[in-house]
């Protein structure tokens, strides 16, 4: 009996553990910003390598380089690996600062 219940409840232990926690903001993980405004993406100017990827940092960026959106990419997450010409890419570190900007 115990060993039936234990089999019954260990699906929805992995599948628990495959789930995100927390608010992507605080952990680095991949988020997207939105500009209506905004066109095809040019990060050649850009470099903002050290400064950390706040919300309003991430805005600035995205006017800078005339993009439409921008997506942050931390090192510990998954991403799609699409090419939008529309989009900003930011690279962080664990510190959430930005290691590289480029367009895709």
């Amino acid at each position: 009996m115990r060993l039936s219940v234990l089999l019954s409840v260990l699906p929805a232990v992995l599948l628990a553990a495959c789930t995100a926690t927390g608010n992507s903001a605080q952990t680095g993980s991949t988020s997207s910003f939105s500009d209506s405004s905004g066109g095809l993406c040019n990060a050649d100017a850009l470099n903002p390598a050290g400064q950390t990827a706040s919300q309003s940092q991430v805005e600035r960026l995205v006017k800078q380089a005339g993009a439409a959106k921008a997506r942050v990419l931390a090192p510990d997450r998954m991403y799609t690996t699409d090419y939008d010409p529309t989009r900003l890419n930011i690279r962080v570190d664990e510190q959430n600062k930005i290691t590289s900007v480029y367009c895709g």
